[in-house]
């Protein structure tokens, strides 16, 4: 069959693990999904956000009295 070093093995159990781990999330999400009720600013952060618009200057023009 195959002979793996120590390292190799240990890579190969991380990617099976990492699997696992993603999948679980998956039917956990799909078993369990986020009502919109209880976060009501999920559905506002999600939606485009409008084009920001031309920022002007915050600081006033300097006035002819000042020294």
């Amino acid at each position: 069959m195959f002979v793996l070093t120590k390292e190799e093995k240990r890579v190969i159990c991380f990617v099976m693990l990492a699997i696992l781990v993603g999948l679980a999330v998956k039917e956990y999400r799909r078993n369990h999904p986020v009502s919109t009720a209880a976060q009501p600013g999920l559905k506002q952060s999600l939606r485009k956000q409008p084009e920001a618009k031309p920022r002007q200057k915050s600081t006033p023009a300097p006035s002819a009295s000042a020294p």
